[in-house]
């Protein structure tokens, strides 16, 4: 047992690492190229292998149920990111992308659960984490199923920056905090890789929507 978790902890750091090289790759060439689609492909199974390895990883202990829930949170956006190039155009959406978007339900509230757990316990840096993140996972996932009912409209093109922008932001949170070693404060790894994607990823939507516009 202990040789196998060492092989999926190999895995998952190789994974990950992969990841973090070719989503920037992805990022900086041509939108809708050739290359951006391969390099975007590998992305995704890089994204797909670090959820199964977390999973796989998983314990019972604070940190690790946190960093599941975030591979978890992470590997929906990747998901979803795919999925609205693939049928988000026509909204044929299918029995996967209801169960990604339930599976990321219960993935947040169990984020806000064990929130409001910690600040039971007096733990304001978790419970400021767990309730972030879970809240984050909420949103994305009813918003999504609210889609699938036609209840509201996301423009496919937008809601793609948006998903693999986040997804990409968890990674590097992910990559932070486990390689921090007291350099940054940790509510600055845990927290800056959102706030400074976040501002990102609005500036390209923001670039993208004139360009629908004036299309």
């Amino acid at each position: 047992m202990e040789k196998f978790l060492t092989a999926v902890l190999i895995l998952h750091i190789v994974s990950g690492l992969t990841a973090l090289v070719v989503g920037l790759i992805a990022m900086f060439t041509p939108k809708g190229s050739p290359k951006h689609t391969l390099w975007g492909r590998i992305y995704y199974y890089a994204m797909m292998l670090v959820a199964i390895t977390a999973v796989l990883r998983f314990k019972n202990e604070t940190r690790l149920v946190f960093l599941t829930c975030i591979a978890v949170f992470s590997f929906y956006n990747t998901f979803t990111g795919r999925r609205l190039v693939l049928v988000g155009r026509k909204n044929n959406w299918q029995a996967q992308d209801w169960g990604a978007a339930l599976i990321t339900v219960v993935s947040g509230i169990v984020m806000i659960a064990y929130g409001v757990w910690a600040y039971q316990q007096g733990i304001t840096f978790y419970f400021v984490l767990f309730g972030l993140f879970g809240l984050f996972s909420l949103i994305i996932a009813i918003s999504d199923i609210l889609t699938f009912i036609g209840k509201i409209n996301q423009p496919w093109m937008l809601n793609h920056i948006s998903r693999m922008g986040g997804s990409y932001i968890a990674t590097v949170t992910a990559f932070l905090v486990v390689n921090n070693h007291n350099v940054l404060p940790s509510l600055v790894a845990w927290i800056g890789p959102g706030v400074i994607g976040g501002v990102i990823i609005g500036r390209v939507r923001r670039k993208y929507k004139l360009k629908m516009q004036k299309a």
